[in-house]
């Protein structure tokens, strides 16, 4: 009786083992097909520039940082993507980070010396963003 047990004991482990590895392949090939994203397709829709503060002196030291985030369709951030912007004559702009990072950052530092409000415009590869930055120096 203990022999019967005993490989009874044994083959519901075997079986158990076949279960679990299978599931586990089973896991895989369902997460790798599923989890796949093109991250070099970007949405002009989608990506969107904030500055901050919202009012700089326009004494041409005091900066507004402003952050434009490159997303795809997804909501996710675009790496490697160079964000432009249109000359505006009265502003000087330092670019800290013109290429975006694996977010889809990328920063831009304003100044200006001329008192007046400024809507600074963003592409990238030529298509013009959504979103315009609003800059008011006083």
């Amino acid at each position: 009786m203990k022999k019967k047990t005993l490989l009874f004991l044994l083959i519901l482990f075997i079986i158990l083992i076949f279960f679990t590895v299978l599931f586990y392949f089973y896991e895989i090939k369902f997460f790798r097909s599923s989890a796949n994203v093109i991250q070099q397709d970007y949405s002009p829709d989608n990506s969107y520039v904030f500055s901050t503060p919202l009012r700089a002196k326009a004494d041409g030291s005091e900066k507004i940082r402003t952050t434009v985030f490159i997303l795809n369709n997804q909501g996710l951030g675009v790496e490697k993507m160079t964000v432009l912007f249109n000359n505006t004559s009265n502003l000087s702009i330092t670019v800290v980070q013109g290429i975006t990072d694996s977010f889809g950052k990328a920063i831009f530092d304003i100044s200006s010396t001329s008192a007046d409000d400024y809507y600074l415009e963003f592409s990238v590869n030529n298509s013009p963003l959504k979103q315009r930055a609003h800059l008011n120096f006083y």
